[in-house]
């Protein structure tokens, strides 16, 4: 490998393992009802099984179609801005930030706090009891 290559490869690590600027706590009941409130206003109701059957787990993307895949995620595009309050308030409460203070964080840390909400482990008993409502 040649100097070039292991400089690249170099600032490739030191990118992933940048700290992030924010923690956040694991979700409890509390949680909930911010949490349906966003499902609510912004997946229409034809959307919503396939919505949660991919959050829990029960089928991908590829499962679905990349049809409905597709229409679930301009659907949620469509509907996130009129959520802006209740997003960033449900983020303020599990890092303990204030909301005010994620709308001026680095651009693209908002979208990165919602996936590591989801993806966190502690979250996914949550998120496998709130699927079997559906």
């Amino acid at each position: 490998m040649d100097e070039m290559e292991n400089k690249v490869q170099e600032e490739s690590v030191q990118e992933e393992i940048k700290e992030k600027p924010y923690t956040l706590r694991p979700l409890c009941d509390e949680d909930l009802w911010p949490i349906l409130g966003i499902i609510a206003e912004s997946i229409p109701d034809d959307l919503s099984k396939a919505f949660v059957a991919i959050m829990s787990g029960e089928k991908n993307v590829k499962q679905i179609g990349y049809d409905v895949g597709f229409k679930l995620v301009v659907a949620i595009i469509k509907n996130v801005p009129k959520l802006d309050h209740t997003v960033y308030g449900l983020l303020s409460e599990l890092s303990g930030i204030s909301a005010d203070e994620i709308r001026k964080m680095p651009f693209g840390t908002t979208p990165k706090m919602i996936m590591d909400v989801y993806k966190d482990v502690k979250n996914s008993d949550f998120f496998e009891e709130f699927s079997k409502s559906f």
